[in-house]
């Protein structure tokens, strides 16, 4: 996997709305942020456009992600929000440009689709917090990601769980939203799960529509040849009992099988969400006392 260049003092970001409509208070926000970190935000054309639940149509989302994928002086770029819009046109996409000049692109939600797209085009690419969810996401959580794009990457660390599974595996991270992960089933733009390290979350508080999911994946073989399995927050407004039912599904899911399973990652739909360098080759270590994961 080729990893993009690690930002600098002055770099760009591109702001744009691939997906879900995003606010002026969100932008505002985000504008704010990107500053204070010695960056320059770059806004899309369209980045506040509304069609329907979509940060406006087709063609103007797509122009926007276009034009930032093929900005040479752009270093990253920022999706705005999730919900839904970026599967309409990640096949309208041309790549040519950016595939030689890589850039960090940072999402989640839906934009589980797009980092997927890049992994089979063999670039990494960051799931992290967006500016829709600034409000709601811990401080920490967003210096880590100042500190990923700025090339201080760190090693995280779980504490127990009674469901963790111990072992070791060194492979390939990939995943991130549960409900899009299993949608990509069988599609050209899916990422084969074989010999990597799976990471899972969801912001879903719908215990049925997560074990639909999650079983759906199983019949589908998905689960059968990990190397390890990262699971991360589930429910946006759920309760720790609600949490401990889905780990208990994941859990029963894959307790035939022999690799490494560490539940507890702070990283997902919630307060505590902690970037990952989606694509990276990590280490997944997970003993009695708890799990690591080391990023290279």
């Amino acid at each position: 996997m080729l990893r993009p260049i690690y930002l600098q003092p002055g770099d760009k970001v591109a702001l744009v709305s691939p997906s879900g409509i995003a606010t002026k208070e969100q932008q505002d926000a985000a504008t704010a942020l990107l500053t204070s970190w010695g960056l320059v935000p770059v806004s899309g054309e369209h980045v506040l456009a509304q069609h329907g639940r979509m940060a406006g149509t087709d063609t103007e989302r797509l122009t926007d992600l276009q034009t930032a994928l093929d900005a040479e002086d752009t270093r990253a770029i920022w999706c705005m929000a999730g919900d839904y819009g970026i599967l309409r046109i990640i096949e309208d996409v041309d790549y040519s440009v950016f595939q030689g000049n890589p850039k960090w692109v940072i999402g989640m939600n839906d934009i589980t689709v797009l980092h997927s797209k890049l992994h089979s085009l063999g670039i990494e690419s960051l799931h992290a917090p967006m500016p829709s969810n600034l409000q709601e996401t811990a401080p920490e959580a967003l210096t880590q990601l100042r500190n990923f794009l700025f090339g201080i990457v760190s090693t995280y660390a779980t504490d127990a769980h009674p469901l963790n599974r111990i072992g070791l595996a060194e492979a390939e991270l990939i995943g991130g939203m549960l409900t899009w992960v299993h949608s990509l089933h069988d599609m050209r733009i899916e990422h084969n799960t074989r010999g990597t390290i799976l990471f899972l979350e969801d912001p879903s508080d719908d215990i049925y529509q997560i074990d639909r999911s999650i079983r759906c994946m199983k019949y589908a073989g998905k689960f059968q040849h990990l190397a390890g399995l990262v699971v991360g927050e589930f429910g946006r407004n759920s309760t720790p009992e609600f949490r401990e039912k889905v780990y208990r599904i994941i859990h029963e899911t894959v307790r035939n099988y022999t690799y490494p399973v560490c539940f507890g990652l702070p990283s997902g739909h919630a307060r505590g969400n902690y970037p990952l360098i989606l694509g990276a080759n990590v280490e997944l270590i997970v003993r009695p006392d708890g799990g690591e994961l080391k990023f290279p």
